[in-house]
């Protein structure tokens, strides 16, 4: 009995770490956005996100790179979908509620996140497709955004394409300008500039917790909206979060359904909740905010099932 006991003790703290390391991260997330909600003074320094996402993008793009091998012609049919769906969920919305048609629109047109490539790896999945996915749609999207933004804010958001664009190409290029040419320097410097890699993270509970207090705060100054509005924003963007993981996976095909699935869902929502927060009103970033959640809880579900999976396996039984 003594002996069971010590076995127990012994296997507690592990248990606790690999609880910590699936679901430690959506824990932070989500307790970011929480105290975002509980202290909507802290909007004050809502100015602050750009420059927070740049640097939250530097270290997310110092180990992109693109080789030949990495293009498949599936690709090509997650671009077309991050492009086509947001219309398609416009579209369906306008009819219904203007403001939700916008949020929809905002939500789904996100490009896909720079962390997709980490899940991917410890997804045991073919990285260099999602980073390839990565490049394509962030820079498609940052492009294409300034031009058809201004078409479905319609002319109630007083929204201007050369205002948008410069500083879209400034958020998005400038971390990936700065990121290429740090591989010039000698690999002395390049290695003291990756230790900083570990601070993405910070900077990103940073962007969740700016974000989320600008809209508490717009929320308690704009008492109009009503419950039901804010419920269909979190159903709009959950229905569009559950439709791109499928999608992705569809267009993928049986050789690249995991990194379909990973490249056409998993969002990088810091980019559209900035664009909302700068060119429309925090109403417009609940919806991409709502998705934060939701692909990380999916990602979580994703790693404990692939640890279990490979636990089994190692114990000679048959995998999920």
């Amino acid at each position: 009995m003594e002996s069971e006991n010590q076995i127990q003790t012994v296997g507690s703290p592990s248990r606790w770490a690999r609880l910590w390391r699936l679901y430690g991260r959506t824990f932070m997330l989500v307790l970011a956005i929480t105290a975002g909600a509980l202290f909507p003074e802290a909007k004050a320094a809502s100015k602050l996100i750009p420059y927070v996402l740049m640097g939250m993008l530097f270290f997310a793009f110092l180990d992109i790179s693109i080789r030949r091998e990495s293009f498949h012609w599936s690709l090509l049919g997650i671009f077309l979908a991050n492009i086509l769906l947001p219309f398609a969920v416009f579209f369906l919305l306008r009819s219904v509620n203007p403001d939700l048609a916008l949020v929809g629109y905002l939500t789904a047109v996100t490009p896909t996140a720079t962390a997709a490539p980490v899940i991917v790896g410890f997804l045991r999945g073919k990285v260099d497709y999602v980073v390839t996915a990565v490049l394509l749609t962030n820079i498609g999207i940052a492009l294409l955004l300034p031009f058809t933004l201004p078409l479905v804010a319609g002319s109630s958001v007083h929204i201007s394409t050369l205002d948008l664009l410069p500083s879209v190409l400034e958020v998005m290029f400038v971390p990936l300008g700065l990121a290429l040419l740090s591989r010039l320097l000698p690999a002395s410097a390049r290695n003291i500039i990756r230790r900083g890699k570990p601070l993405a993270f910070p900077l990103w509970l940073l962007v969740l917790f700016l974000v989320t207090s600008e809209a508490s705060a717009f929320i308690q100054n704009n008492r109009s909206f009503s419950g039901w509005l804010l419920l269909s924003i979190a159903l709009i963007s959950l229905a569009i979060c559950a439709v791109n993981f499928t999608l992705g996976g569809w267009i993928g095909g049986r050789a690249f359904r995991r990194e379909g699935s990973q490249s056409l869902g998993q969002k990088n929502n810091s980019f559209t909740i900035w664009v909302a927060l700068a060119y429309l009103n925090p109403l417009a970033a609940l919806g991409p905010t709502c998705y934060v959640i939701y692909h990380n809880l999916y990602n979580g579900y994703q790693l404990y099932a692939q640890e279990r999976s490979e636990e089994r396996a190692a114990r000679g039984e048959k995998p999920y």
